[in-house]
């Protein structure tokens, strides 16, 4: 959607309901991160990792419920770009940021469009 009048307020930000831009396109440096981390971690010791963290959180430790609830659980506010979304961008080569901006704009065409019906 081009950027109109509309979709900003008297100051220049986004207007409240505008679903602003795509975010900071992902820096070369951190795909490369990444993947080599991804290449050094064989999905044996990844399952140990991940079971002794289970454990531990079930024991009670805090830090490891943290370290799990980042991973498994879905945070908008975070910033960080979950580790499933970049396996999908990098297999696919689709950005989630991108194929959410398009999902947000069907929406707002589609609701347009009933408010439009008699």
């Amino acid at each position: 959607m081009p950027d109109t009048e509309i979709d900003r307020d008297d100051r220049g930000r986004f207007a409240t309901g505008s679903a602003g831009g795509p975010g900071r396109p992902r820096r070369r440096i951190e795909t490369d991160y990444l993947t080599a981390l991804s290449d050094r971690v064989s999905m044996d010791a990844w399952s140990q990792i991940v079971g002794r963290a289970i454990e531990d959180a079930i024991a009670g430790d805090a830090k490891a419920r943290e370290w799990l609830s980042r991973h498994l659980l879905p945070t908008p506010s975070a910033g960080a770009l979950p580790l499933h979304d970049a396996a999908v961008e990098a297999l696919t080569g689709v950005s989630k940021v991108d194929a959410d901006a398009e999902t947000a704009q069907m929406h707002r065409l589609t609701l347009a469009a009933f408010r439009a019906l008699p």
